[in-house]
C-alpha cells in the first residue's frame, strides 16, 4: 500500500494521476490519499478520487494543529548530551568547517522551533542514518579507504595541523569511542523517554496516526492479516 499526502490539487504533475492508480490497482497496491487541509476542497481537487479508484482510503487532516508534546525528565538530558555529541565533530576539507557551524545553526534552529524538535534530533543524530563523512573525520575514518594522510592539513582545524599520522589516528580513535558512547546514552534516554510518553499521555495519537493506523489494519485484514 502507498500513502500520499499533500495539499496542492492532486491533478498536478504532466503524468495523469487516473492512469498512475490503474497502474497500481493492476499490481495489487492500494493508494491512500491524505490531504492536509480542509475535507471538501481535498474532493474537490480529486484526492479522493486518487484513493477511491484503487479501493484505498481518503482523509484529511488539520495541517495547522498543534503538536501536543508531552515534557519528560530526560529531555533536558538528551539535550544536554546533543552539545556533547557535537564536540566530536571534526571537519576537514574545504568546506568542513561552514558544516560544522550550520550543524550547530540547525541545532539552535531545531531549540527555537519547539524543545520536542531538539529532542528528537537530538535520537537523529545517535543514529546510524546521520552521517557526515565528506566534512566529519570520525564518519570518513569509518570508510575501510579513508587514510588521514591524504588529507590537506590546511584544511584541519589548527589544533591538528602539526599533529603526525599516528596522533591523528589516535586522535580520531578517542572522538569515535567518545561519540559512540554519547549516542548510546541518548538511544537509552529516549527509550525511557518514550516509555514515559506512553504512560503520561493526556490525548489520543494525532489525527493523522490514528487515521493511517486505521486504514492499513482495515486493508491489511482484507489481505488476511491479523492483529493482536
Amino acid at each position: 500500500m502507498i500513502f500520499i499526502a499533500g495539499n496542492e490539487p492532486f491533478t498536478q504533475g504532466k503524468l495523469n494521476y487516473r492512469d498512475a492508480v490503474t497502474n497500481a490497482r493492476e499490481k495489487d497496491i492500494i493508494v491512500n490519499t491524505i490531504f492536509c487541509g480542509n475535507y471538501q476542497q481535498g474532493i474537490n481537487t480529486d484526492w479522493k478520487k486518487g484513493a477511491t479508484l484503487t479501493g484505498g482510503e481518503y482523509m484529511a487532516i488539520d495541517h495547522n494543529k498543534q503538536i501536543v508534546h508531552i515534557n519528560t525528565p530526560y529531555d533536558d538530558v538528551i539535550i544536554k548530551l546533543n552539545s556533547k555529541l557535537n564536540s566530536t565533530y571534526i571537519s576537514y576539507g574545504a568546506m568542513g568547517s561552514a558544516k560544522l557551524q550550520l550543524q550547530s545553526r540547525q541545532d539552535d534552529n531545531a531549540m527555537e522551533m519547539e524543545e520536542a524538535v531538539a529532542v528528537k534530533r537530538a535520537v537523529s543524530k545517535s543514529s546510524g542514518m546521520y552521517n557526515n563523512s565528506t566534512w566529519d573525520l570520525i564518519d570518513a575514518s569509518e570508510d575501510e579507504e579513508f587514510d588521514v594522510a591524504s588529507i590537506n592539513k590546511e584544511e584541519l582545524p589548527k589544533a591538528l595541523r602539526d599533529k603526525s599520522k599516528a596522533e591523528l589516528n589516535a586522535f580520531i580513535g578517542e572522538k569515535k569511542a567518545e561519540r559512540k558512547k554519547i549516542q548510546k546514552e541518548i538511544k537509552e534516554l529516549n527509550a525511557k523517554r518514550e516509555n514515559y510518553i506512553s504512560k503520561h499521555a493526556q490525548q489520543e495519537k494525532g489525527e493523522l496516526e490514528n487515521a493511517m493506523l486505521n486504514a492499513i489494519k482495515r486493508q491489511a485484514e482484507a489481505k488476511n492479516y491479523k492483529w493482536e
